[in-house]
């Protein structure tokens, strides 16, 4: 039996996924590689944090979501799975296994080119179409969730985890933890209800740090970072990035304050990029 205080390199989840690695530490949880000791296989499994295990409530939309995320078959998402829970009463779900940088770690050696953002574009707006269509949104597009493969398109990662946490993800400190300078103005706010559009907002912020490598909106202070996202304060991408002025639009169209102004769905999204592209 696993004790949830004592996870670490060597447990075995399940009696079956053996923890042989450390991929990433979040705010609700650590993601491991893990060794399937039944099909001799990597995968990747993400453990729900001790702190939220006594939570029923979020245990059972993790439960749920898992449940939508297991349906979804979409080249650019990392396919889920399982999501299990253990003898001890530990949460995690287990992914296939990607060989690869995060966008994150590309973007440390500078911006990506208008070529590499046709990958982001296509891969990502396929794949999260395909989630739009069972009614998931993925809610936290940043790049630490793009894995870029040793060989193929972008994936996508960390499906439903800020519907698990929501605006939990926030510090109770007033401090920033990273992702909600990635969440559409509506997310943050709570003024409208959200829908698919929060996705094409999120690919929007992530196309404008993917090539101009800087984020539209920083600061440190909660308070400060959401009345920028709010009002939409940050410099036009054509400002900060060499880019032709017809991909500008179609960034900042995406990223716009007002949902209603911004593309309704991700294949919108995807056919003007493609159209700018032309020009």
């Amino acid at each position: 039996m696993s004790n949830p205080t004592s996870i670490g390199l060597g447990t075995i989840l399940a009696g079956r996924y053996e923890l042989v690695g450390e991929l990433a530490r979040g705010a609700m949880g650590d993601v491991f590689e893990a060794l399937d000791r039944l099909s001799g296989s990597k995968a990747a499994v993400k453990l729900l944090r001790a702190e939220y295990l006594s939570d029923e409530s979020m245990r059972r939309r993790f439960r749920r979501e898992g449940a939508v995320l297991k349906a979804l078959d979409h080249p650019a998402l990392v396919r889920l799975f399982e999501l299990g829970i253990d003898d001890a009463g530990l949460v995690f779900l287990v992914t296939e296994y990607v060989e690869g940088q995060t966008l994150a770690e590309r973007l440390s050696a500078g911006p990506v080119t208008i070529v590499d953002a046709d990958a982001l574009v296509d891969a990502l707006s396929g794949g999260l179409g395909a989630a739009h269509e069972h009614g998931v949104f993925h809610g936290d597009l940043k790049p630490g969730n793009v894995i870029w493969p040793d060989e193929g398109r972008p994936r996508l990662v960390d499906f439903g985890a800020s519907k698990i946490l929501g605006l939990d993800r926030l510090t109770a400190t007033g401090e920033v933890s990273g992702t909600p300078a990635y969440m559409a103005p509506e997310v943050l706010t709570g003024k409208t209800d959200v829908d698919q559009r929060i996705d094409v907002y999120g690919l929007g912020v992530l196309l404008y740090e993917a090539l101009s490598g800087k984020k539209p909106f920083e600061d440190r202070h909660l308070g400060r970072l959401m009345m920028k996202i709010d009002a939409g304060d940050c410099l036009p991408i054509d400002a900060v990035a060499d880019l032709p002025g017809e991909i500008a639009r179609v960034i900042e169209r995406a990223m716009h304050r007002k949902k209603a102004e911004r593309f309704t769905e991700m294949a919108e999204l995807r056919a003007a990029w493609h159209r700018a592209r032309a020009k």
